[in-house]
Formats: structure tokens, sequence, C-alpha cells
């Protein structure tokens, strides 16, 4: 008998290559040809995928960034880990590195430079980007439906590190895909997040028209030149209660109003070659032909709003350095914050209306994050900014306060084997104020989540979120539409990230994943750097840039 070679596949990859192609359990007959070759080719391989990485990680050492602190120990705990490493454990481990991990990908323009139908593609020379779809919507029955789409993909090395191990961009890229459906009254399921490697040939795109596959899932536009009208296909199998459940989207979707060009014209923030661009598609019809599959019961949608993000920049996953030296040397004498997470939230209210809103996380609200007591934290306000979109497509800029007073906790998994439970709180009600720059009527809403229990999920990197759909009302209860709210980076993902990357979460590991202190001969260097006064104007240029761009106060420094 001839041994079938993909059964030496680890265990972790043979499972997210039959989701990706809708199985539930890896059946090597089923996979087609030409994904085989691929998967058996050097380039797939555990040993390339140590080999690159330790590159990469060996090029940080070599090369620190000018004025940052030094990640010299953890660089080289993680190299003894890099002797070979799964596409799994490569992209783990990527979330592990420091600051310094934004240097050689794409730059983000000094501006916005969005265009169309260019930028509906993925951006693959910079580190990551996402195509992401969610909305409400009802049945012929008038049952209501919360659902999640999100292509998610990132650039495990910077393009010329991958260009030369003769990689190309999409060779480079990791790809894991989200699929979340809250029935309201009843129960958030999310499918098992999966990640496939570019190597696999399990990745297609075309551009013109937008043709995005992954595997069986699909985002195809059926117009040439446009995005929409967008067909949206996904499957998965929530793992996470008594029985699997299986469930499948097909959604149709057409647009009712032009693009948000989010932030300042698409940057949300373009600063010294990091932040994002980002756009949206903030009306969408659900047209008809739309289905949702649970397991056997097939379920006609009829009538929906859905909203589309299109988002990829540097320096997000994980937090990285500003690719000006002076904003590096001037970090060096003030207390950055280096806090991952935010929250966002669209609305869509009655009257063809909607809002954008983000808070991203500080330093200032520590005391809320990472949270797994037996008693859930206080009341967190924080401010909020966001852009209004009326009814005749005029858009404003807003900023206003957000009270969050009530958390639920997270006590389920997906897939509780890969992705640990946290038992961590998360916001379950939002009540927003602002300003008077939109109509009264909105000023003042509270957002509340349409199921019980919490409605989180994971990321294939290990890190956590809770995302799902939310009624929004006045508050004195009046119903005023319907939104989606997100909130990242509230749980520890460092036990997750560890564990799929094949390393210990002991306490030397830990102490090594925490951000160095700039030693006092960094300082002194730091302040000698910015006594030139030409140093001075040029950090204060620049500071008032990235601000008016949305960037937080506390996070440049």
């Amino acid at each position: 008998m001839v041994k079938d070679k993909l059964n030496d596949l680890d265990e972790l990859t043979r499972e997210n290559i039959a989701l990706a192609l809708w199985m539930k359990e890896f059946k090597s007959k089923d996979i087609p040809k030409d994904v085989k070759k691929r998967l058996l080719s050097d380039k797939n391989s555990s040993e390339a995928f140590g080999e690159r990485m330790r590159y990469r990680i060996q090029d940080l050492l070599d090369n620190p960034d000018s004025y940052t602190t030094s990640y010299r120990k953890r660089y080289k705990k993680l190299l003894k880990h890099c002797n070979s490493l799964t596409s799994i454990q490569a992209y783990a481990m990527n979330h592990l590195l420091g600051m310094d991990s934004s240097r050689g990908y794409q730059n983000v323009p000094d501006q916005s430079n969005i265009q169309f139908p260019r930028d509906f593609a993925p951006q693959l020379g910079y580190q990551v980007g996402w195509h992401f779809i969610v909305g409400n919507c009802k049945d012929t029955r008038r049952q209501e439906y919360g659902i999640l789409v999100s292509f998610y993909r990132y650039s495990l090395l910077p393009p010329e590190i991958a260009h030369g191990f003769g990689l190309s961009d999409w060779d480079n890229q990791i790809f894991e895909m989200q699929l979340a459906v809250a029935h309201a009254g009843e129960q958030h399921l999310q499918t098992r997040p999966f990640a496939i490697a570019g190597t696999t040939g399990l990745l297609k795109f075309k551009n013109q028209p937008f043709h995005y596959e992954a595997g069986k899932n699909s985002i195809i536009s059926e117009s040439e030149d446009e995005l929409f009208p967008l067909r949206v296909r996904a499957w998965g199998v929530n793992q996470g209660g008594e029985e699997d459940v299986e469930i499948e989207v097909d959604l149709g979707l057409s647009s009712n109003k032009n693009f948000l060009l989010q932030g300042n014209k698409g940057c949300l923030p373009c600063c010294c070659g990091i932040g994002t661009l980002y756009y949206s598609a903030t009306n969408l019809s659900l047209e008809s032909g739309s289905l949702l599959k649970l397991d056997d019961e097939e379920i006609i949608l009829n009538q929906g709003k859905f909203w589309f993000d299109h988002q990829w920049g540097n320096a997000l996953e994980p937090l990285g350095n500003s690719r000006c030296k002076v904003v590096r040397a001037a970090s060096t004498l003030t207390k950055t914050s280096l806090s991952r997470g935010w929250d966002w939230f669209m609305a869509q209210f009655e009257g063809e209306r909607e809002m954008t809103m983000y808070a991203p996380h500080t330093d200032k609200n520590l005391d809320f994050y990472w949270q797994t007591g037996e008693e859930p934290p206080g009341t967190m306000e924080v401010g909020v900014k966001g852009q209004y979109i009326g009814p005749e497509k005029n858009v404003s800029d807003m900023k206003g306060t957000l009270i969050i007073d009530k958390w639920v906790k997270s006590m389920k998994s997906s897939n509780p084997q890969h992705y640990f439970i946290t038992n961590t709180w998360y916001p379950d009600r939002w009540e927003f104020k602002f300003q008077d720059m939109i109509p009264k009527d909105i000023r003042h809403f509270i957002m509340t989540p349409i199921v019980e229990g919490g409605q989180t999920g994971y990321n294939a990197s290990g890190a956590q979120y809770s995302e799902g759909g939310v009624y929004i009302r006045d508050p004195e209860g009046r119903y005023l539409g319907k939104g989606f709210a997100e909130s990242v980076y509230y749980a520890d993902a460092y036990p997750n990230m560890l564990n799929l990357a094949g390393i210990p979460n002991n306490p030397e590991m830990r102490k090594l994943l925490k951000t160095p202190e700039p030693s006092l001969l960094l300082k002194i260097k730091g302040f000698l750097y910015m006594a030139w006064p030409p140093h001075q104007k040029k950090i204060k240029k620049i500071l008032e840039k990235c601000l008016k761009q949305g960037l937080p106060t506390d996070f440049i420094g």
C-alpha cells in the first residue's frame, strides 16, 4: 500500500484544510489534485516555515529599530522554537513579536490614496487587512438573526523577505475566516476559526470583477467594475456546545449609498508609515434568494440591512513602531500607551441613517481589560469618535461619550481544545451621548445585544473578541434601529497564542512578553536627539497631523 503523505501533515493543519473545503473531517481523497501538490511542496513544509521565521527573527535581532527598547532576550528565546513550525505556529508567533515588527511592510501613505476598483482587492504589501460583512436580517417567519462573515489576511513576512525566499505575495499570506450567527432571543454561534497558508493553493483572487476564494468560501461581485451587487458564501462548524452545529450562509447584497471613506478621507490614521486605510459600504440591502442553514434546517432570509468594511495597514497585530525616527526618539521620553484593542460599532437607524463609531483602548482604562474575577468591572467611560451618514448621503464627523455599565462573562468557546475559555468580562450594554452635530433624536441612545450570554469568538491566532447584533433604543426605550458592537482584546490572549505557537506558557516566557522599559542610556540618547530645535519642530508637526487623523494622544507619546 502506498503511504498517503498528506497524513504526515499535523492534525491542526489537516483540520483547517478540511474546514476551508467544507468538510467536517480531513479526507485525502477529496482534496483537489492541484491543492495536494501545493500541500506537499517544499514551500509549505514545516521546515520551510521554521527557516523563514528564523530568518525573520534574526533580522530583527541584527537590525533593531533606533530608539526602541531591546527585545533581544525575547527573540533569542523565540528562535529556540523555530526549528520546525506549522503555518499556524508561525502565524501565532508573529503576534508575539515586538514593536519593531512593523518594519519592512509597505508604508501607509501620508494621506489617503484609496482608488476604486483597485482597492477592492486585498492589499498584500501591508501587514494585515480584512473584508468584513455584518448585519441583521429576518426570515420568512419574522425570526431575527445577526450574521458576521470576515475574510482576514496576514502577511507573515515583510514582502522583501518573502520574495527572497521565492514566495509570491499570495504565498506569503495566512488567511482566516470568521463566521458567526446569533438567533435573536436564543443563542450566539461562532464556527470554529480556521487559518490556511497561501502556500496551500487554497487562496484565489482576481479583480474586475472582484472574486475572492478561500477553499469553498467566497466573496464574488456580480459587476465588472463595481463591488456590488455581491454574493457571499461561507460555511463552518460550531464545536463548543453539546453537539456540533453546521452553519452555512449564502447572502446576496446590494449597496444603496456611496462608499464612506473612514476617518480623514480614508485614513484612520495615516501616520509615519503606520496606521490603516479604511472604507465602508454602510447601507446594504439583503437580496432575495439569500439563505441561512443551521444543520439540516434551511432558512430563507427575505429582509435585512448589512454593512461592509475593507481595512488594511500596519502595526495593529502586533502593535508596531512609528517609521519616523523622531517619533521613536520622542517616545523614549514619554509614557506611550501599549494597550491593544478597541471597541467598534456600526448603527443603522430608521430613516436611512447610519453611524460608525470607534474607541481605541488606552492605559487610562486598564482596570477594565483582562478582568476575570467573580464580580464584573464597574462603570467605564471613554471618549468615542465617528461619522454620521444622513439620508441625503451627507457625512459629518462626530464625537461624544461612551458609557459601559453592564458586563457579561465569556464562558464558552467554539472549539475549547484549541481556543481556551477565558472567563473574561466583556461589555454587554453601551450608552452613547453625542454633541449637536447629528439629529437630536439620535444624540443619546443605548445598544443592547440581541441575545443573552455574550457573543464572543476567536481569531485563529488565539485572540478573543466579542461581536454581534444589537438593538438600538433611546433612553425611554423607543426603538431606533439595529447595529453591531465589537470589543477586541479585553481578554488575555497570550495563553492561546503561546499554545498555538508551541511555546510553554510559563513565568519566564510571560516575563519576556512584557514590553521592556527604556533604559537610562536610551532615554539620554532620546533626550539629546530631541534637544535639537529642528527635531522639536518636526515632532510638533507630526503630532498635529496624526492627532487630526484620529490617533489617541497617549498612543504616540
